[in-house]
């Protein structure tokens, strides 16, 4: 049965003329006041307000945060493409570049940012960063920022680590919209960053020794041996740079033990787990068998051990990599000696 029609009262004539009023009034109102409600939000931080003297420290801090992001991303993807690792995932994307098919549209190696496998964005922004701190820090007085010495050395150190890792992964790079660069190129640009770090009269001790492995490093890319070899002696024993990756920070954890300890993303290669399949056993490399699959359960998981965690720091300079320079150059018995006292030195 149809429900009765239902009827709703017909305002009279003076409710009509109240709410007329009423409209009227209201709409006067909001001519008044339009232009307080006409408020022009910003909708991003204008980049000139930030780069103050007052920030120098904070700008410094945050290229080496970026730079020790890229550096796990580095060793992740550089070890996936030299077979230190296998891919141990189901998702198509990373199999590029494990059989080394990646091409120039391969996002996560072109334009993947710190979260993933990327690499050549994460270290152009890294060298960027670097870079504008040590261009502001040039133009800003030692009243304006204290401890500027210091903040200079820290920004070229890691600008020319930046452009380092850029020259030994890519085949050419540009930087701020400039040429194409060779190989040869990016690590001049390299050398000339750690070359203003030695010589700063200002630069800690610290930096200064991060640079001459550094320089050493570029040097030796370049054909220059005999000044390859000549810096690090200067040397001592022990790490003389770490990056740190405190797990708290979400994307600063370590990449390597994350990706291959804990998400089974990767696995270790199978040349490196002769040990862990009952061959003769490597002391150069530790690897435990997970006992279970990767990120995909069909491919057995193996683990490496140096890095314990996901704080655990990551050496960017050491006395033994100074060692190896050396070696590389000397070659002969004087290679055969240095690489004795590194062994000596392990165990």
């Amino acid at each position: 049965r149809l429900s009765p029609p239902m009827f709703l009262p017909v305002p009279g004539p003076g409710a009509r003329g109240a709410r007329a009023a009423a409209m009227a009034l209201a709409a006067g109102g909001l001519a008044a006041c339009g232009t307080r409600l006409e408020v022009e939000a910003p909708s991003r931080i204008l980049e000139q307000t930030l780069l103050q003297p007052s920030n120098a420290s904070v700008l410094v801090a945050g290229a080496v945060a970026d730079f020790e992001c890229a550096l796990g991303n580095f060793i992740l993807a550089g070890g996936t493409l030299a077979d230190e690792f296998a891919d141990a995932q189901a998702n198509a994307a990373t199999w590029d570049i494990d059989r080394r098919t990646n091409f120039p549209a391969t996002a996560l190696y072109a334009t993947g940012g710190c979260g993933g496998f990327g690499v050549y964005t994460p270290l152009s922004i890294a060298r960027f960063q670097a870079d504008q701190a040590l261009r502001l820090l040039e133009k800003w007085t030692d009243a304006e920022v204290p401890g500027r010495a210091g903040l200079q050395a820290q920004a070229a150190a890691f600008a020319g680590y930046s452009y380092l890792l850029m020259g030994e992964m890519f085949c050419s790079c540009a930087f701020d919209l400039g040429p194409e660069l060779q190989p040869a190129a990016v690590f001049a640009l390299a050398e000339e960053r750690f070359s203003r770090v030695i010589s700063a009269a200002g630069a800690p001790a610290a930096l200064r020794n991060l640079a001459l492995v550094g320089r050493a490093r570029a040097r030796r890319h370049q054909g220059k041996r005999t000044e390859a070899a000549a810096a690090p002696a200067q040397e001592t024993a022990g790490v003389v740079c770490a990056a740190k990756n405190p797990a708290a920070a979400g994307r600063a954890g370590h990449r390597i033990f994350r990706f291959n300890n804990t998400n089974g993303t990767v696995t270790v290669d199978s040349q490196f787990r002769a040990q862990t399949l009952g061959g003769a056993a490597d002391p150069r490399v530790n690897v435990t068998d997970a006992g279970r699959g990767g990120s995909l359960p069909t491919v057995r998981l193996f683990v490496q051990n140096k890095y314990r965690s996901l704080n655990d720091p990551i050496p960017l300079a050491t006395w033994r990599a100074a060692a190896l320079i050396r070696a590389a150059v000397a070659g002969g018995a004087p290679a055969v000696q240095l690489i004795n006292q590194l062994r000596a030195a392990s165990t």
